[in-house]
């Protein structure tokens, strides 16, 4: 379990995996902001700091790779840089080591999440 839950961005454009997302940080003490894409991921970004994105990889009109670079992009003109990590139902390592934190691979149970949150942030430290 992660010492200090903060804020967490869930990007994905299927609202089922949003829902399961959101329940399972919620149990690790997170609170959960919900985007349904890139767009809409980047507009939160602006009114929050937030301190964990996770970013499914392919969505409709901005892919999890061109939002990430995006979010990031924002954030550091304004000094923040946030644990974004890619969620897919693809391989991890297709370009992901360098954009990224951490890959999540779906399906993923909440034992693999915590892992792979927990460890992202570890490293960041």
């Amino acid at each position: 379990m992660i010492s200090t839950p903060g804020t967490v961005l869930v990007v994905d454009d299927d609202a089922l995996n949003r829902e399961v997302l959101r329940r399972m940080l919620t149990k690790m003490g997170w609170t959960i902001d919900l985007a349904s894409g890139g767009v809409a991921a980047i507009e939160l970004c602006k009114a929050t700091r937030y301190d964990v994105i996770l970013v499914d990889l392919l969505m409709p009109v901005l892919d999890g790779r061109q939002t990430a670079l995006a979010i990031r992009s924002g954030y550091e003109a304004r000094g923040h840089d946030p644990c974004i990590i890619a969620v897919t139902g693809l391989e991890c390592g297709t370009g992901t080591d360098d954009d990224f934190d951490a890959c999540l691979r779906k399906p993923f149970v909440m034992s693999e999440l915590t892992a792979c949150v927990s460890k992202a942030l570890d490293e960041r430290r």
